[in-house]
């Protein structure tokens, strides 16, 4: 039993490390879809930003917690901006706006391509690492599964106990009665798109150190991030990309673990496809018609 101990320990190990960053790829894409039913292709480049700016303040001389809180309000700042200028004229326009992100996507990368060159210099993953048994543990993957307890945490008390959750999750129910009784639907799509691009900012930020730092690098963020948000759904943001990062990585995690990396992402793939099959609108969509027959009396 005590032989198992260690192996179970890794198995959970990276089964919140694969958890973690899937919820840190796809909780600024789910924000802004859910909210806005916006699909932002240039997430990736939100994220890339965010890492950009989290290198050069570090590099800088600001420590890497500063840094990465000075990457979340930048980008999301930058997201005020391009909501402003260009986002608002394609609402109720998917097609358009979906190409108009796009290009936005190729603007920012080839932009930091030529401005900052093809790399930049590497954050040094904090903390160090520890071994149990023939494993050994990073202490900031660790520290990201935290940060995701405290970033779910702090997205749960923006929804649910400020002003501008109400009103933004009004404004996602039916935009043109929360207008009608007096909600700011314009100043709160704003918000909403400079939150999604500022946590997309946050989370690239906390990602730099465990990745190469260049011009592309939020290519590689994509992918897992609309998996993500697709089997999460969009009924319930918070909860759709908490349940679809741990159904995945529990899923990827052992079958990685025994079969290699790419075994775990064809599997991946694989059950992306099941839960879509059998929960077209995703998990968040059954866990709020779960809660809906439960404040009702129960299930009928």
């Amino acid at each position: 039993m005590t032989e198992s101990l260690p192996l179970a320990l890794s198995l959970l190990y990276q089964l919140g490390a694969t958890a973690s960053f899937l919820f840190l790829a796809a909780v600024g894409l789910i924000i802004i879809l859910g909210m806005m039913n916006i699909i932002n292709l240039a997430h990736g480049e939100l994220m890339m930003m965010g890492a950009y700016v989290a290198t050069i303040t570090h590099h800088a001389g600001l420590p890497f917690p500063i840094a990465v809180i000075v990457s979340f309000f930048f980008v999301a700042a930058f997201g005020a901006v391009l909501e402003l200028v260009i986002v608002r004229r394609f609402y109720g326009r998917e097609l358009g706006a979906l190409v108009v992100t796009w290009g936005i996507s190729l603007v920012l990368g080839q932009g930091a391509l030529l401005f900052f060159g093809p790399f930049m210099p590497s954050i040094k993953i904090p903390g160090g690492s520890f071994s149990y048994g023939v494993f050994s543990y990073s202490v900031y993957w660790l520290i990201l599964m935290l940060a995701c307890a405290l970033l779910v945490l702090a997205l749960w008390i923006v929804y649910s106990r400020t002003t501008y959750g109400l009103q933004a999750k009004a404004t996602m129910q039916n935009a043109e009665m929360a207008k009608s009784l007096g909600v700011p639907t314009s100043r709160i799509y704003t918000l909403t798109f400079s939150f999604g691009a500022g946590l997309a900012g946050l989370s690239g930020a906390l990602l730099a150190p465990t990745a190469t730092i260049a011009p592309f690098m939020g290519q590689q963020f994509v992918a897992p991030a609309f998996i993500t948000v697709v089997v999460g759904g969009a009924t319930n943001v918070i909860g759709g990309a908490i349940g679809s990062s741990v159904l995945l990585a529990a899923v990827k995690t052992p079958i990685g673990m025994a079969l290699g990396a790419f075994s775990g992402s064809v599997a991946l793939l694989v059950a992306a496809l099941f839960i879509i099959r059998i929960m077209p609108n995703g998990i968040s969509a059954q866990l709020q018609k779960y809660l809906d027959r439960r404040a009702q009396g129960g299930w009928r």
